[in-house]
């Protein structure tokens, strides 16, 4: 069984009118054509599209180096040395990523946000809770980096290409991050 829809539009006084006139209008010269008009709504504009995407640049980067610092502090309270290591490869991994998140907001000739890596979270009770903090930090990146792909692909392919390629980067920390987890012990206390 087939369903029916029907469409209803409300149309204002003033573009009834201009629909349904008969005899050509004269208008003055517009800013922009009604088709304009819809594609901004719908699309954007360039200059307001690129504006989000250094938003998006510089927030990421603050992220990132936030994350930079809470898993090298969390290296340096690893009870083995195993977690010690794969927790600060973890960490220069993510201050390469910064570096290029940096890279791409200097070619925009955007100015680099301060990034203060003074702002700790507070210590979780064993290094088991730790790296589940960490772990869900990067799932929230993860996430969030591969929403800011599919959201600028269509308007700036390189910048989504940035994206993506940090997406990719945070799964696999995400992948290191549970073998860690895997062979941590949630009971033991520091």
């Amino acid at each position: 069984m087939a369903a029916r829809y029907e469409l209803q539009l409300s149309i204002c006084g003033e573009c009834e009118k201009f629909l349904t006139a008969r005899t050509p209008i004269t208008t003055v010269s517009l800013p922009m054509s009604m088709l304009e008009r819809i594609s901004r709504l719908v699309v954007g504009s360039r200059a307001a599209t690129a504006h989000d995407a250094t938003g998006a640049l510089r927030q990421c980067y603050v992220d990132c180096v936030a994350r930079a610092a809470h898993l090298s502090r969390h290296a340096e309270m690893a009870p083995q040395a195993q977690a010690a290591e794969g927790l600060a490869q973890l960490a220069a991994a993510e201050a390469k990523q910064a570096e290029r998140l940096r890279d791409a907001l200097r070619a925009a000739g955007e100015a680099v946000p301060a990034a203060s890596a003074a702002v700790l979270p507070p210590g979780a009770l064993n290094h088991w809770a730790r790296l589940v903090h960490d772990l869900e930090a990067q799932r929230s990146s993860e996430q969030g980096l591969r929403e800011l792909a599919v959201h600028f692909a269509e308007t700036l392919p390189d910048t989504a290409a940035l994206f993506d390629e940090l997406c990719r980067e945070e799964h696999v920390h995400c992948e290191r991050l549970r073998g860690l987890i895997a062979r941590a012990d949630p009971q033991a206390l520091d």
